[in-house]
């Protein structure tokens, strides 16, 4: 019984990664700033009680064998021998961003964001070290799947309202034409657009989910259908179902970075595919020949039909305009950035933000944002030491993968670009690192990558 509730919690809490629920503690000043507050997340929570049930499942399993002494010593020694040397920097990464608190404006919010990063961790570690082992990966993407269809008819008829619908106990942004600060564009003709936000605060989030919900997807449906019992021609024709519709809420969100990876991602599969002598064997099957044609066709009417309802609004957000002030004020914070001069430490961490309300007194209240730059952001708050660490962290974790796997498979390619999406993403926005949802994409691809490098999955 215990089993089972730990399972179904497990996956009600990936069907719940997007939702914004949560409990406002203390912010900083007069006026509310994300990025200079406190809050606690029902994911949170759910969080917190799976990693009870890893360590009551540790405890129960330490009970039950014959030498308990001698069985838990031998555990924590293979525990310690089995670190990776990338896990080695990644903790070095953590015990630098503690010192770098040293230098915060705001310890308290330091301080915080730092618990954050050792949540994230954990979180980490019991993706890779514990529940995927446990559970399998069908279930999970299922999970990550079933949320992401959830959201896309969310985001579906908030574009088509173009408002929010009334889901604030979800965590749904209150959205319509009126409000500013709303992620929104303009038509040649004055029309507003306002892009789909899901339950995220933010569309370019909401991207990043659905960018791992097709990736469940295409993973389920082309290398575990024959793996877990539960896929059959019902599951099959609902999972291609639920594909259509999340890649047409993909499209409304508007995100330009993330959507021109995914497609970036996709043909770079594709070519390897068709060059790679073992890939191709695996293409040439039948039975993949026939998936590839039903995602390519079906991906293929999405594409023309959300083209041919909104092809004014996709041919104005194609255009990148120097003067907009996305690309305007994303230039402002890498200047702010690289201001933060060469030193070990950094600003402190989570304190960029706090910094340029001191630097920067004068600027709209909107304009107090981290960079839109994760790499650059953890240089101005840990500095170059973390900034290095982070890098051999990231470095070192793809080098072990790419070794232990050669890329024999095609499920190996699919993971390295997955993951390398995201690092690429980076480059452009903060989200994967600073907020919550972001922080669960991130860090949940970082664990398939571990589990990956460590199983023979498929």
């Amino acid at each position: 019984m215990l089993l089972l509730i730990e399972r179904y919690l497990f996956y009600f809490f990936l069907f719940s990664i997007p939702f914004q629920i949560r409990k406002i503690l203390y912010y900083s000043g007069w006026k509310f700033n994300e990025w200079t507050s406190i809050s606690l997340y029902v994911t949170d929570i759910l969080m917190v009680m799976l990693f009870c049930f890893w360590f009551f499942g540790c405890i129960l399993q330490y009970f039950q064998i014959r030498n308990p002494k001698f069985e838990i010593l031998n555990n924590i020694k293979y525990q310690i021998s089995n670190i990776k040397i990338y896990e080695y920097f990644l903790l070095i990464f953590i015990a630098i961003s503690a010192v770098s608190i040293k230098n915060s404006d705001n310890v308290f919010i330091s301080w915080f964001q730092w618990l954050k990063l050792v949540e994230f961790t954990v979180f980490y570690f019991y993706l890779s070290r514990y529940v995927f082992g446990k559970f399998g990966l069908v279930g999970s993407f299922f999970a990550i799947l079933a949320g992401g269809s959830f959201q896309a008819i969310i985001a579906i008829i908030q574009f088509v309202k173009q408002s929010s619908i009334g889901l604030k106990y979800l965590g749904e942004s209150l959205i319509n034409s009126d409000i500013t600060g709303v992620a929104s564009f303009y038509l040649p003709n004055g029309e507003k657009i306002i892009r789909s936000y899901g339950t995220t605060p933010h569309p370019n989030i909401l991207a990043g989910f659905l960018f791992l919900s097709l990736f469940a997807f295409y993973f389920i449906y082309f290398y575990l259908h024959n793996k877990d019992r539960i896929f059959n021609k019902f599951w099959g024709i609902f999972m291609v179902i639920s594909s259509t519709a999340i890649l047409f809420a993909f499209f409304a969100t508007f995100s330009r970075t993330v959507i021109f990876i995914f497609f970036t991602g996709f043909c770079i599969q594709l070519a390897v595919g068709l060059i790679k002598k073992n890939y191709r064997k695996y293409i040439a099957e039948k039975s993949s020949r026939k998936r590839i044609t039903v995602i390519l066709w079906s991906g293929l009417a999405v594409i023309i039909l959300f083209n041919l309802i909104y092809f004014d609004a996709v041919l104005n957000r194609i255009r990148i305009d120097t003067d907009e002030q996305a690309v305007r004020l994303r230039y402002f914070y890498i200047e702010e950035a690289l201001k933060t001069d060469l030193n070990l430490f950094g600003v402190g961490t989570g304190n960029f933000v706090g910094w340029l309300m001191a630097e920067e007194p004068f600027l709209l209240t909107y304009a107090y944002q981290p960079v839109h730059n994760i790499y650059l952001l953890i240089y101005s708050e840990n500095g170059i030491l973390g900034l290095l660490v982070f890098i051999l962290f990231l470095t070192f974790l793809l080098s072990d993968f790419i070794r232990k796997t050669k890329l024999e498979k095609f499920s190996h390619l699919s993971i390295l670009i997955l993951f390398s999406s995201f690092l690429f993403i980076g480059f452009f926005d903060h989200f994967l690192w600073t907020l919550q949802q972001g922080r669960f994409i991130f860090w949940s691809s970082v664990g398939l990558l571990t589990y990956f490098s460590d199983c023979d999955v498929i």
